[in-house]
């Protein structure tokens, strides 16, 4: 009898235990789609829902990042960067447009580009980029002094190991830099002296590096951001101190993005040109259509970023640099160009260490005759080795 009542009493709990376990998962069930529900209408009502952005349908996206003095009176542009970031391939280019660029403004003839956004504002500097890169912006996004320190303090600064001392003071300009050597956390305030400062023999070159090492700073402190719901929250605060036209939503994917890209696959150029002084003006003159042929094979060639060595191998003066030039318009990147051991290669020696160098009818066409040899290296240093021939000569 006390048996059977134990087993009874086992199998009641038993159905208790079963009922609330079932009761529990409803419970769940219910407020696991009740959260989803208020989920999705609060990141709706805040414009951050994250599936209404299109940005992954991209073959590319370019982004026009522009600093300026002062937002409100359109004040010329201090700095012009093009970011071009693919949503398949995850690479990324960071090209940096001197602001002297002698370009084409429409509507307003050859001119600074810097002075594009002093004319009309960021669409105006936006047609100007584009017309001049042949290449579309999709967005853009242009913040003042005020703007750009605010960014810094909100991700609680960068890292950036600053190179030597940097002093400068222009109290009628109301500039004040006071730097010292050493890897050290940046705020907005000692971020912008950093990259104001061109007082040495390097000038606006060497402001432009210390430019590009500050973006692939924050872009790594992006990276590492503890989350990037906090987006909104930042572009909210921007408000008054940057123009743009990347929504929240957008905003969060295109971080995301960066979030999933390999540092390796970041490229960081800058335009190139020649000094030349025009009326009293000084100018940086690009050559433009090797600037677009730069450019489009940086963002779309299967060889963008493959390293190479064009060695001489048959004495004829200067054939080694300008095989390298032609290669560099392709989107390789040259790590050495030289001699090679001795100058009595009859015909051109392709050495392939890597798997992924693709030698299309462009490549091939650079060369008369020509020997591939494939050493496939996992580690190696060099994509591909070129070592010019006497077929060059003819």
């Amino acid at each position: 009898m006390y048996e059977n009542n134990l087993g009874e009493s086992i199998r009641r709990n038993k159905r208790r235990e079963l009922k609330k376990k079932k009761g529990k998962k409803i419970i769940f069930m219910m407020f696991s789609v009740l959260l989803l529900a208020t989920l999705i209408f609060l990141f709706r009502y805040l414009g951050i829902f994250p599936f209404s952005s299109d940005i992954m349908s991209y073959n590319r996206v370019n982004i026009l990042i522009v600093g300026c003095d002062e937002i409100e009176s359109h004040g010329r542009a201090d700095t012009i960067v093009f970011l071009s970031i693919s949503p398949k391939t995850k690479d990324v280019l960071i090209l940096s447009i001197p602001r002297d660029t002698r370009v084409e403004i429409p509507g307003r003839g050859m001119d600074k580009i810097n002075h594009a956004y002093a004319f009309g504002g960021e669409e105006l500097i936006s047609k100007t980029v584009s017309f001049f890169l042949d290449e579309p912006i999709h967005f853009y996004a242009v913040a003042d002094f005020n703007g750009f320190v605010n960014i810094i303090d909100e991700l609680g600064g960068v890292e950036i190991d600053v190179e030597k001392e940097m002093h400068y003071v222009d109290k009628a300009g109301g500039v004040e830099i006071h730097l010292y050597p050493g890897k050290q956390i940046l705020d907005g305030k000692k971020a912008l002296q950093y990259t104001r400062f061109r007082q040495d023999k390097l000038g606006d070159l060497g402001r432009i590096k210390r430019q590009q090492n500050l973006a692939l700073a924050v872009i790594k402190k992006m990276i590492k951001f503890d989350s990037i719901t906090k987006i909104p929250q930042i572009s909210e605060g921007m408000k008054g101190y940057i123009e743009t036209n990347i929504e929240a939503q957008d905003a969060i994917v295109l971080a995301n993005l960066f979030r999933g890209v390999n540092q390796e696959k970041f490229r960081v150029e800058t335009v190139q040109g020649k000094p030349v002084y025009i009326e009293g003006v000084s100018y940086l003159e690009p050559n433009v259509e090797e600037v677009q042929q730069r450019v489009k094979s940086l963002i779309y060639s299967r060889n963008s970023g493959m390293k190479v060595e064009v060695l001489n191998g048959n004495a004829m003066t200067g054939i080694a640099h300008k095989i390298a030039k032609d290669l560099e318009l392709k989107g390789f990147e040259i790590v050495n160009v030289g001699n090679a051991d001795n100058f009595n290669y009859e015909k051109t020696n392709i050495i392939i260490y890597s798997k992924e160098v693709n030698l299309d009818n462009q490549f091939k066409e650079l060369f008369k005759d020509f020997e591939i040899v494939k050493e496939y290296q996992t580690h190696a240093n060099l994509d591909l080795v070129i070592i010019l021939g006497k077929d060059m000569a003819d």
